[in-house]
């Protein structure tokens, strides 16, 4: 017993030592993890400064992976705007996947994706800025029929609601008897929303407009905006310039006074052309688009056989559907040569829309620059 408890003893000190050894590691190990997180931590903020500067000189080639990228890439466009006090921003790409990607093609489709990419940006813009968002629909009806098909994903959005552009979910009994007399029916529902005003949101994202809901949101600018930003998404707002001017739409000077005013902070506008030739295969089709992330400058970009897009050309100032064709025909070695007689009968006398024309009643240059 004497041995045993002398061996205990002499083994005490050793015993000491190793646990202070591993202490003295442990302590060391966690210096080394928390210098490492720390220098993560700063990586992180000298990638996401170089990411603005290195998306402010466009990019040379695009091929993004998904729509989750493109949200992203949207949404980086988006908060870069935010940060340079931008109050008027446009967001535009296809809604949907293929070569037909607009309302027409696919209507129900295209305005229930459009609500699930603004959730998308907008909740992420909610956990890094903790800026709310409210998502604007046109009316009570397409309010109430989103609620119900986008609840779950409403209830996980963080830092998002849904509400009408002037607030009315539900119908007065002017606006009952008028769809009922003009032909639009009954609608039923479970239950009867209250009307909200917009007094809480730090900013608003307008989706699914019309031609006819553009002076709504004319008059929401002026009344109820009070300076805070609004996004307009996947609108398609070059073909609702379009309409205007024509029978029982909003007139022309609908773009020069207000559209104008929107800039593009993320657009991406792909075309499809033909060209025929005096060889073999003698039509050649081609396709590119039209490319903008803010604060990179426009870019034109030529779609590859692999699915990239490739820059072809770049300007500080919006290139109109006609220049950017050009550009693409120049690219691949397809332009005619220019005074030739063969370029005029290609191109036609008149080779850009009203809208794109230099006009002095065009009162801002945002949605150029």
């Amino acid at each position: 017993m004497q041995t045993t408890a002398c061996a205990r003893a002499a083994s005490a000190p050793a015993s000491a030592a190793r646990r202070s050894q591993r202490l003295g590691k442990a302590t060391a190990s966690a210096r080394v993890a928390t210098r490492a997180r720390a220098a993560d931590n700063a990586q992180v903020k000298i990638q996401t400064t170089q990411s603005r500067e290195s998306r402010a000189e466009g990019r040379p080639v695009y091929s993004p992976d998904s729509y989750q990228d493109i949200c992203f890439h949207a949404y980086q466009s988006v908060a870069d705007g935010l940060a340079d006090g931008l109050e008027l921003m446009e967001v535009e790409f296809p809604a949907v996947p293929g070569e037909d990607a607009s309302y027409k093609a696919a209507s129900d489709v295209y305005i229930d994706l459009n609500i699930q990419y603004a959730l998308t940006v907008f909740s992420k813009i909610y956990k890094e800025t903790g800026k709310t968002c409210e998502l604007l629909v046109p009316d009570g009806p397409e309010y109430r029929r989103a609620k119900k098909v986008f609840a779950n994903s409403l209830e996980l959005s963080e830092g998002c609601v849904l509400n009408t552009l002037d607030g009315q979910k539900t119908e007065s009994v002017t606006s009952f008897l008028g769809n009922v007399l003009g032909g639009k029916g009954l609608r039923t529902r479970e239950e009867e929303e209250e009307n909200e005003g917009f007094g809480n949101a730090d900013l608003f994202c307008c989706v699914n407009l019309s031609c006819v809901d553009l002076p709504v949101v004319e008059k929401f600018v002026a009344e109820k905006l009070n300076g805070r930003p609004l996004v307009f998404l996947n609108n398609e707002l070059d073909t609702l310039r379009a309409d205007l001017g024509l029978f029982s739409f909003p007139e022309k000077d609908l773009h020069y006074r207000f559209l104008s005013k929107i800039k593009p902070v993320y657009y991406l506008r792909t075309r499809a052309y033909s060209r025929t030739i005096n060889v073999s295969p003698f039509v050649i089709n081609y396709s590119g688009a039209i490319f903008r992330e803010y604060p990179a400058p426009w870019q034109v970009m030529v779609k590859q056989n692999t699915g990239e897009l490739v820059c072809v050309a770049e300007d500080e100032d919006r290139f109109t559907l006609g220049e950017a064709k050009e550009e693409m025909l120049i690219a691949l070695g397809l332009a005619d040569e220019d005074g030739s007689t063969m370029q005029f009968l290609r191109a036609g006398y008149k080779t850009n829309t009203w809208w794109e024309e230099e006009c002095d009643e065009e009162k801002f240059d945002e949605w150029r620059t």
